[in-house]
């Protein structure tokens, strides 16, 4: 089998680099290097979050650099300064009627956002997390969130056991003010049982119009077909 089988970019990828660019309104995009920040990120997103090695990522950051040379007469550092961080969300002012996407400059509010954000969380449910965030947790918590809010957004998490995959989630669930749902898995629990756990959690979506984000882990997947029928819906939107 190939070693990078998951390295599948169709113009569906394109759809979604010029679907974040369209999600900053023009007040938060002033000017040429407003407009490449915000590009260079939602590339960055879509493609090279994607990409599995240093080596890969190399290539992309090079080929990034030709091209803003090439189509647009400016250098890489011209645009993105002396930090390579660029986080972009719609959460830094809890509680806004309308919220604005746009660049996050201010990594210090950032953190103090995201840490209220969490008090909140705890505030409202029985399973608390501790989560201690740090600028990668944050950065983590941004990327789902970003993805949250885009239609029919999807998002494979990969990372060892107890590295906050699940955690980060729910947080950024909580961000978007979407519900999150999973299923239960106990003994006996085989195909009718996922089935009917799926047509509860697309009938609300689809027919009561509730924003909720469905978190399915590997330890869930008792049969192979489970994939399948969740590839099923990703497939057919």
């Amino acid at each position: 089998t190939p070693a990078k089988s998951h390295y599948t970019f169709n113009l569906r990828d394109l759809a979604k680099v010029m679907q974040g660019v369209l999600s900053a309104e023009s007040k938060c995009v002033k000017n040429k290097k407003d407009f490449l920040r915000l590009y260079i990120h939602e590339s960055t997103r879509v493609f090279r979050d994607r990409l599995v090695d240093d080596h890969d990522r190399e290539w992309y950051d090079e080929l990034m650099k030709k091209q803003l040379t090439k189509f647009f007469n400016m250098r890489m550092q011209e645009v993105m300064g002396t930090s390579d961080r660029l986080i972009y969300g719609d959460f830094m002012q809890p509680g806004a009627d309308v919220r604005l996407y746009d660049e996050v400059s201010d990594f210090s509010a950032m953190q103090q956002v995201m840490v209220q954000y969490l008090d909140e969380y705890n505030d409202n449910t029985s399973k608390k997390m501790g989560l201690v965030m740090f600028i990668d947790a944050i950065e983590h918590t941004a990327r789902i969130a970003r993805v949250i809010r885009k239609p029919g957004g999807h998002i494979l998490n990969l990372g060892v056991g107890g590295s906050g995959r699940q955690s980060l989630s729910r947080l950024a669930a909580f961000i978007c003010e979407y519900s999150v749902e999973q299923v239960e898995i106990i003994k006996g629990y085989g195909t009718t049982q996922w089935k009917e756990d799926l047509k509860r959690i697309l009938r609300g979506c689809g027919v009561e119009e509730k924003q909720t984000v469905f978190l399915f882990t590997d330890t869930q997947i008792v049969k192979e077909s489970f994939l399948e029928d969740v590839a099923g819906i990703l497939n057919s939107g």
